[in-house]
Protein backbone atom coordinates (compact mmCIF):
# COMPACT_ATOMS: atom_id res chain seq x y z
CA UNK A 1 0.00 0.00 0.00
CA UNK A 2 2.51 2.53 0.87
CA UNK A 3 4.65 1.18 -1.90
CA UNK A 4 2.29 1.99 -4.39
CA UNK A 5 2.26 5.83 -3.31
CA UNK A 6 6.12 5.80 -3.41
CA UNK A 7 5.66 4.45 -6.84
CA UNK A 8 4.94 8.12 -8.20
CA UNK A 9 7.23 10.41 -5.82
CA UNK A 10 9.24 11.86 -8.42
CA UNK A 11 8.06 14.85 -9.00
CA UNK A 12 6.02 15.91 -12.64
CA UNK A 13 4.40 19.22 -13.65
CA UNK A 14 1.59 20.22 -11.88
CA UNK A 15 -1.98 19.45 -13.58
CA UNK A 16 -5.24 20.49 -12.70
CA UNK A 17 -5.40 19.85 -9.14
CA UNK A 18 -8.01 20.15 -6.11
CA UNK A 19 -6.01 21.86 -3.59
CA UNK A 20 -2.81 24.06 -3.01
CA UNK A 21 0.18 23.34 -0.15
CA UNK A 22 3.95 23.73 0.23
CA UNK A 23 6.98 22.01 -0.04
CA UNK A 24 10.49 22.62 0.69
CA UNK A 25 13.78 21.03 -0.20
CA UNK A 26 17.77 21.74 0.53
CA UNK A 27 19.86 22.73 -1.89
CA UNK A 28 22.49 20.03 -0.62
CA UNK A 29 22.40 16.90 -0.51
CA UNK A 30 23.84 14.68 2.43
CA UNK A 31 25.38 11.47 2.60
CA UNK A 32 24.84 10.05 6.52
CA UNK A 33 24.08 12.46 9.42
CA UNK A 34 21.60 13.66 12.07
CA UNK A 35 18.66 15.62 11.35
CA UNK A 36 16.40 17.61 13.58
CA UNK A 37 13.05 19.35 13.58
CA UNK A 38 10.28 20.57 15.42
CA UNK A 39 7.56 20.10 14.08
CA UNK A 40 3.12 20.05 14.43
CA UNK A 41 1.41 18.21 11.75
CA UNK A 42 -1.80 18.78 10.30
CA UNK A 43 -5.00 17.19 11.48
CA UNK A 44 -7.43 15.85 8.79
CA UNK A 45 -8.05 12.60 6.88
CA UNK A 46 -5.95 11.84 3.74
CA UNK A 47 -3.71 14.96 4.60
CA UNK A 48 0.22 13.83 4.98
CA UNK A 49 2.62 15.93 7.27
CA UNK A 50 6.48 15.12 6.87
CA UNK A 51 9.87 15.65 7.55
CA UNK A 52 12.57 12.98 5.31
CA UNK A 53 15.12 12.64 3.40
CA UNK A 54 15.07 11.70 -0.78
CA UNK A 55 17.47 11.11 -3.62
CA UNK A 56 15.44 14.03 -5.43
CA UNK A 57 18.91 13.90 -8.13
CA UNK A 58 18.48 10.47 -9.47
CA UNK A 59 19.45 11.54 -13.15
CA UNK A 60 16.44 10.01 -14.60
CA UNK A 61 17.97 6.83 -13.02
CA UNK A 62 14.25 6.11 -10.86
CA UNK A 63 13.52 3.66 -9.01
CA UNK A 64 16.98 1.84 -9.68
CA UNK A 65 18.56 4.71 -6.82
CA UNK A 66 15.77 5.06 -4.92
CA UNK A 67 16.31 5.81 -1.12
CA UNK A 68 14.31 7.98 1.70
CA UNK A 69 13.78 7.84 5.63
CA UNK A 70 10.80 9.36 6.19
CA UNK A 71 9.42 11.13 9.43
CA UNK A 72 5.24 10.99 8.41
CA UNK A 73 2.15 12.21 10.45
CA UNK A 74 -1.08 11.56 8.54
CA UNK A 75 -4.23 13.66 9.31
CA UNK A 76 -6.27 10.50 10.52
CA UNK A 77 -4.20 8.80 12.91
CA UNK A 78 -4.08 11.37 16.86
CA UNK A 79 -1.67 9.04 18.38
CA UNK A 80 1.20 7.70 16.28
CA UNK A 81 3.93 8.27 13.83
CA UNK A 82 5.60 6.41 10.52
CA UNK A 83 9.16 6.01 10.59
CA UNK A 84 9.93 4.39 6.86
CA UNK A 85 12.87 3.51 4.92
CA UNK A 86 12.60 3.09 1.19
CA UNK A 87 14.99 1.03 -1.59
CA UNK A 88 15.95 0.50 -5.19
CA UNK A 89 12.80 -0.58 -7.15
CA UNK A 90 10.29 -0.19 -4.42
CA UNK A 91 11.46 -1.91 -1.40
CA UNK A 92 10.62 -0.82 2.00
CA UNK A 93 10.27 -1.21 5.78
CA UNK A 94 7.49 1.01 7.42
CA UNK A 95 7.44 1.21 11.40
CA UNK A 96 4.03 3.15 13.22
CA UNK A 97 5.37 3.95 16.35
CA UNK A 98 2.33 4.96 19.30
CA UNK A 99 2.83 8.27 20.44
CA UNK A 100 1.70 9.65 24.18
CA UNK A 101 0.29 12.91 22.76
CA UNK A 102 -1.45 14.51 19.74
CA UNK A 103 1.17 15.61 17.57
CA UNK A 104 -1.28 17.55 15.02
CA UNK A 105 -2.30 19.37 18.72
CA UNK A 106 1.33 20.87 19.68
CA UNK A 107 5.10 21.13 18.32
CA UNK A 108 7.18 18.35 19.21
CA UNK A 109 10.95 17.60 18.44
CA UNK A 110 11.31 14.34 15.52
CA UNK A 111 15.21 13.44 14.51
CA UNK A 112 16.68 10.98 11.93
CA UNK A 113 19.87 9.74 12.69
CA UNK A 114 21.59 8.09 9.21
CA UNK A 115 24.61 6.26 9.70
CA UNK A 116 26.14 3.48 6.95
CA UNK A 117 24.53 0.75 9.24
CA UNK A 118 21.74 2.16 10.81
CA UNK A 119 18.90 4.67 10.81
CA UNK A 120 17.69 5.81 14.63
CA UNK A 121 14.72 7.93 14.67
CA UNK A 122 13.89 9.97 17.98
CA UNK A 123 10.68 11.88 19.49
CA UNK A 124 11.28 14.93 21.65
CA UNK A 125 15.00 13.67 22.49
CA UNK A 126 14.23 9.64 23.36
CA UNK A 127 15.20 6.42 20.96
CA UNK A 128 11.76 5.48 19.02
CA UNK A 129 12.92 3.02 16.49
CA UNK A 130 16.07 1.41 14.76
CA UNK A 131 16.38 0.06 11.33
CA UNK A 132 20.01 -1.83 11.58
CA UNK A 133 19.31 -5.14 9.33
CA UNK A 134 21.87 -5.29 6.60
CA UNK A 135 19.21 -4.37 3.93
CA UNK A 136 19.98 -0.84 5.74
CA UNK A 137 23.10 -0.80 3.55
CA UNK A 138 20.84 0.11 0.81
CA UNK A 139 20.78 3.43 1.75
CA UNK A 140 24.03 4.84 0.22
CA UNK A 141 22.74 8.00 -1.90
CA UNK A 142 23.05 11.35 -0.80
CA UNK A 143 19.73 12.83 0.35
CA UNK A 144 17.84 16.13 0.14
CA UNK A 145 16.34 16.80 3.73
CA UNK A 146 12.90 17.99 2.70
CA UNK A 147 9.35 18.58 4.21
CA UNK A 148 5.98 18.87 3.00
CA UNK A 149 2.67 18.99 3.42
CA UNK A 150 -0.33 16.94 0.61
CA UNK A 151 -3.55 15.25 0.24
CA UNK A 152 -3.11 11.85 -0.50
CA UNK A 153 -5.26 10.02 -3.34
CA UNK A 154 -4.78 6.63 -0.36
CA UNK A 155 -7.74 6.10 1.61
CA UNK A 156 -6.28 2.53 2.67
CA UNK A 157 -3.45 4.46 4.54
CA UNK A 158 -4.43 7.91 5.25
CA UNK A 159 -8.27 7.83 5.05
CA UNK A 160 -10.30 8.97 2.26
CA UNK A 161 -10.08 12.98 1.64
CA UNK A 162 -12.45 15.66 0.99
CA UNK A 163 -11.47 19.25 0.75
CA UNK A 164 -10.25 21.12 4.14
CA UNK A 165 -8.08 23.71 4.76
CA UNK A 166 -5.13 22.75 6.84
CA UNK A 167 -1.93 23.65 8.50
CA UNK A 168 1.37 22.05 9.52
CA UNK A 169 4.21 23.87 11.26
CA UNK A 170 7.81 23.85 11.38
CA UNK A 171 10.50 25.33 14.02
CA UNK A 172 13.75 25.14 14.59
CA UNK A 173 15.84 22.35 12.12
CA UNK A 174 19.25 21.00 12.63
CA UNK A 175 21.75 19.62 10.33
CA UNK A 176 24.97 17.07 11.68
CA UNK A 177 27.64 15.47 9.66
CA UNK A 178 28.04 12.11 10.82
CA UNK A 179 31.98 12.20 11.76
CA UNK A 180 32.53 8.65 14.55
CA UNK A 181 34.72 9.37 16.78
CA UNK A 182 35.13 13.33 16.32
CA UNK A 183 31.56 14.37 17.03
CA UNK A 184 29.30 15.93 20.30
CA UNK A 185 26.43 14.79 19.67
CA UNK A 186 24.15 12.30 18.98
CA UNK A 187 24.25 8.61 19.37
CA UNK A 188 27.87 7.54 20.71
CA UNK A 189 28.55 11.82 19.97
CA UNK A 190 29.02 10.67 15.87
CA UNK A 191 27.63 13.93 14.96
CA UNK A 192 28.43 17.36 14.46
CA UNK A 193 26.85 20.24 13.80
CA UNK A 194 26.32 21.46 10.39
CA UNK A 195 24.20 24.37 10.61
CA UNK A 196 20.80 25.44 12.74
CA UNK A 197 17.28 27.42 11.20
CA UNK A 198 15.72 29.51 13.58
CA UNK A 199 12.83 29.63 10.97
CA UNK A 200 12.56 33.00 11.15
CA UNK A 201 12.08 33.18 6.95
CA UNK A 202 12.87 30.71 3.97
CA UNK A 203 16.69 31.09 3.46
CA UNK A 204 16.86 30.88 -0.61
CA UNK A 205 20.41 30.15 0.13
CA UNK A 206 19.27 26.70 2.00
CA UNK A 207 16.42 26.38 0.67
CA UNK A 208 14.41 25.53 -2.64
CA UNK A 209 10.62 25.91 -3.21
CA UNK A 210 8.86 23.41 -5.26
CA UNK A 211 7.07 25.72 -7.82
CA UNK A 212 3.70 24.73 -9.19
CA UNK A 213 5.27 20.62 -8.63
CA UNK A 214 3.43 17.95 -7.62
CA UNK A 215 3.56 14.13 -7.88
CA UNK A 216 1.53 11.27 -8.92
CA UNK A 217 -0.68 10.08 -6.09
CA UNK A 218 -1.00 14.06 -4.58
CA UNK A 219 -4.11 16.19 -4.70
CA UNK A 220 -2.50 19.35 -3.94
CA UNK A 221 0.30 21.67 -6.08
CA UNK A 222 3.27 23.11 -4.10
CA UNK A 223 3.51 26.91 -3.99
CA UNK A 224 6.04 29.31 -2.23
CA UNK A 225 3.03 31.03 -2.03
CA UNK A 226 1.07 28.76 0.71
CA UNK A 227 4.14 29.20 2.74
CA UNK A 228 4.13 31.89 5.42
CA UNK A 229 7.13 32.75 8.25
CA UNK A 230 5.51 33.16 12.01
CA UNK A 231 7.40 34.19 14.79
CA UNK A 232 10.47 31.97 14.62
CA UNK A 233 8.07 29.18 12.62
CA UNK A 234 7.21 28.34 8.94
CA UNK A 235 3.88 27.27 8.01
CA UNK A 236 2.84 24.95 5.52
CA UNK A 237 -0.89 25.93 4.05
CA UNK A 238 -3.15 24.19 2.29
CA UNK A 239 -5.61 25.78 0.91
CA UNK A 240 -8.30 25.92 -2.45
CA UNK A 241 -6.62 25.63 -5.95
CA UNK A 242 -4.48 28.55 -6.67
CA UNK A 243 -6.59 31.06 -9.32
CA UNK A 244 -5.31 31.51 -12.62
CA UNK A 245 -3.64 34.88 -12.96
CA UNK A 246 -1.77 36.41 -16.14
CA UNK A 247 1.35 38.22 -16.23
CA UNK A 248 3.64 39.93 -18.83
CA UNK A 249 6.89 37.68 -19.26
CA UNK A 250 9.88 38.96 -20.55
CA UNK A 251 12.24 36.49 -22.55
CA UNK A 252 15.77 37.76 -23.25
CA UNK A 253 18.93 35.89 -25.29
CA UNK A 254 21.87 37.83 -25.84
CA UNK A 255 22.78 38.24 -29.40
CA UNK A 256 26.55 37.70 -29.40
CA UNK A 257 25.97 34.28 -28.23
CA UNK A 258 23.10 33.45 -31.35
CA UNK A 259 24.07 32.10 -34.31
CA UNK A 260 22.04 34.37 -37.00
CA UNK A 261 23.54 37.21 -38.79
CA UNK A 262 21.43 40.26 -39.58
CA UNK A 263 19.08 38.72 -42.10
CA UNK A 264 18.36 36.38 -40.18
CA UNK A 265 15.38 35.94 -37.69
CA UNK A 266 15.19 34.72 -33.98
CA UNK A 267 12.00 32.91 -32.66
CA UNK A 268 10.27 32.40 -29.19
CA UNK A 269 8.31 29.02 -29.53
CA UNK A 270 7.00 27.10 -26.67
CA UNK A 271 3.98 25.70 -25.14
CA UNK A 272 2.02 29.02 -24.55
CA UNK A 273 2.38 29.34 -28.47
CA UNK A 274 2.02 25.84 -29.49
CA UNK A 275 5.72 25.70 -31.04
CA UNK A 276 4.19 27.27 -33.67
CA UNK A 277 7.94 28.13 -35.30
CA UNK A 278 7.42 31.66 -36.54
CA UNK A 279 4.30 33.38 -35.03
CA UNK A 280 6.71 34.78 -32.34
CA UNK A 281 9.69 36.75 -33.45
CA UNK A 282 12.30 38.48 -30.90
CA UNK A 283 13.42 42.29 -31.44
CA UNK A 284 16.92 42.81 -31.37
CA UNK A 285 17.44 46.13 -28.93
CA UNK A 286 20.85 47.06 -27.64
CA UNK A 287 22.60 43.51 -28.43
CA UNK A 288 20.00 41.06 -27.20
CA UNK A 289 16.79 39.63 -28.63
CA UNK A 290 13.64 40.35 -26.78
CA UNK A 291 10.13 39.34 -26.69
CA UNK A 292 6.77 39.70 -23.90
CA UNK A 293 4.54 37.46 -23.79
CA UNK A 294 1.30 37.52 -21.61
CA UNK A 295 1.30 33.92 -20.08
CA UNK A 296 -1.27 32.46 -17.93
CA UNK A 297 0.13 31.12 -14.38
CA UNK A 298 1.67 27.64 -14.51
CA UNK A 299 4.34 26.32 -15.65
CA UNK A 300 5.35 26.70 -19.40
CA UNK A 301 8.31 25.01 -21.56
CA UNK A 302 10.68 27.16 -24.09
CA UNK A 303 13.05 27.50 -26.69
CA UNK A 304 14.93 29.79 -29.17
CA UNK A 305 14.85 29.28 -32.77
CA UNK A 306 17.02 30.73 -36.11
CA UNK A 307 14.80 31.03 -38.77
CA UNK A 308 11.86 28.72 -37.97
CA UNK A 309 12.83 25.70 -37.15
CA UNK A 310 16.25 25.68 -39.09
CA UNK A 311 18.93 26.06 -35.86
CA UNK A 312 17.72 25.31 -32.36
CA UNK A 313 18.88 26.73 -29.00
CA UNK A 314 16.97 25.01 -26.11
CA UNK A 315 18.98 23.99 -22.95
CA UNK A 316 21.33 21.42 -22.74
CA UNK A 317 20.05 17.70 -22.41
CA UNK A 318 19.31 16.34 -19.45
CA UNK A 319 20.77 19.36 -17.98
CA UNK A 320 20.00 21.35 -14.83
CA UNK A 321 17.85 24.37 -16.92
CA UNK A 322 16.33 21.28 -19.00
CA UNK A 323 12.90 21.40 -17.76
CA UNK A 324 11.80 17.86 -17.92
CA UNK A 325 15.26 16.57 -18.08
CA UNK A 326 14.21 13.31 -18.18
CA UNK A 327 12.55 13.17 -21.34
CA UNK A 328 13.94 13.63 -25.20
CA UNK A 329 13.36 17.23 -25.25
CA UNK A 330 16.11 20.40 -24.03
CA UNK A 331 13.59 22.95 -23.33
CA UNK A 332 13.86 25.56 -20.36
CA UNK A 333 10.99 25.94 -18.43
CA UNK A 334 9.50 29.05 -16.52
CA UNK A 335 7.21 29.23 -13.51
CA UNK A 336 4.25 31.91 -13.56
CA UNK A 337 2.90 32.24 -9.77
CA UNK A 338 -0.80 33.69 -9.14
CA UNK A 339 -0.95 37.07 -8.59
CA UNK A 340 2.90 37.07 -9.77
CA UNK A 341 3.72 40.87 -11.28
CA UNK A 342 5.40 41.27 -14.55
CA UNK A 343 8.64 39.23 -14.92
CA UNK A 344 11.43 39.63 -16.87
CA UNK A 345 13.85 36.56 -17.10
CA UNK A 346 17.66 37.05 -17.38
CA UNK A 347 19.31 36.72 -20.80
CA UNK A 348 20.50 33.37 -22.05
CA UNK A 349 23.28 32.39 -23.31
CA UNK A 350 22.73 30.41 -26.97
CA UNK A 351 21.75 26.48 -25.78
CA UNK A 352 22.94 27.11 -22.32
CA UNK A 353 22.26 27.04 -19.02
CA UNK A 354 24.78 29.88 -18.35
CA UNK A 355 22.65 33.34 -17.91
CA UNK A 356 24.58 36.20 -19.97
CA UNK A 357 23.31 38.62 -17.78
CA UNK A 358 25.21 36.87 -14.42
CA UNK A 359 27.77 35.00 -15.82
CA UNK A 360 29.74 36.66 -18.04
CA UNK A 361 32.68 34.79 -19.86
CA UNK A 362 34.76 38.12 -19.04
CA UNK A 363 34.48 38.18 -15.35
CA UNK A 364 36.45 41.52 -14.97
CA UNK A 365 35.55 43.36 -18.06
CA UNK A 366 38.99 43.71 -19.54
CA UNK A 367 38.01 42.83 -22.63
CA UNK A 368 39.63 39.34 -22.54
CA UNK A 369 38.58 35.90 -21.26
CA UNK A 370 41.26 34.11 -19.10
CA UNK A 371 42.13 32.20 -15.97
CA UNK A 372 41.18 34.95 -14.27
CA UNK A 373 37.67 35.25 -15.51
CA UNK A 374 36.94 31.56 -14.51
CA UNK A 375 37.92 31.80 -11.18
CA UNK A 376 35.86 35.00 -11.16
CA UNK A 377 32.98 32.92 -12.02
CA UNK A 378 33.71 30.17 -9.71
CA UNK A 379 33.77 32.00 -6.71
CA UNK A 380 31.33 34.71 -7.07
CA UNK A 381 28.23 33.29 -8.79
CA UNK A 382 27.29 30.14 -6.61
CA UNK A 383 29.74 27.50 -8.45
CA UNK A 384 32.52 27.35 -5.94
CA UNK A 385 32.22 24.20 -3.74
CA UNK A 386 29.40 22.93 -6.80
CA UNK A 387 31.48 22.99 -10.00
CA UNK A 388 35.33 21.95 -9.78
CA UNK A 389 37.88 24.42 -11.38
CA UNK A 390 39.47 21.80 -13.31
CA UNK A 391 36.81 20.82 -15.80
CA UNK A 392 38.71 18.46 -18.25
CA UNK A 393 40.25 16.32 -15.84
CA UNK A 394 43.86 17.60 -17.11
CA UNK A 395 45.12 18.84 -13.53
CA UNK A 396 44.93 22.44 -14.96
CA UNK A 397 42.48 25.30 -14.81
CA UNK A 398 42.77 26.52 -18.70
CA UNK A 399 40.68 28.70 -20.46
CA UNK A 400 39.39 25.67 -22.15
CA UNK A 401 37.84 25.30 -18.84
CA UNK A 402 35.88 28.16 -18.99
CA UNK A 403 34.52 27.21 -22.40
CA UNK A 404 33.39 23.98 -21.14
CA UNK A 405 31.83 25.80 -17.90
CA UNK A 406 29.59 28.56 -20.45
CA UNK A 407 28.64 25.92 -22.99
CA UNK A 408 26.56 24.17 -20.28
CA UNK A 409 28.65 22.18 -18.29
CA UNK A 410 28.83 24.16 -15.20
CA UNK A 411 24.83 24.48 -14.29
CA UNK A 412 25.33 24.98 -11.04
CA UNK A 413 26.15 29.07 -11.83
CA UNK A 414 23.03 30.09 -13.53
Amino acid sequence: MRGLVLLLLFPVTAAAQECASAALQSREAFLYGRFEVRMQSAEGSGLVSSFFLYNRDVNCNWPAVNNEIDIEMTGNLSGSVQFTTHYPFLQSYTYIHPLEFNPHAGLHDYAIEWEPEAVRWFVDGELAYVQDAPYVGGLQHPMRLMMNLWAADSPAWVGPWEFMEAQSIYAEISVYAYTPGEGTAGTANNFSLVWTDACDGVDPNRWETNELETFGGNFCTFSSTNLAQVEGQIHFNLTPPLPTTTAQVTFQLDASTTPAGPSDIVYLNGTFNNWCGTCAPMALVDGTYIRTETLPSGEHEYLFTVNGWSTIGGAPLGSSCDHLPCDEYGNYGVAVLPGQPALTLPAHCWASCINCTTCPADGNGDGFVTVTDLMFILSNFGCLGNCPGDLTADLVVSVSDLLLLLNGFGEPCE
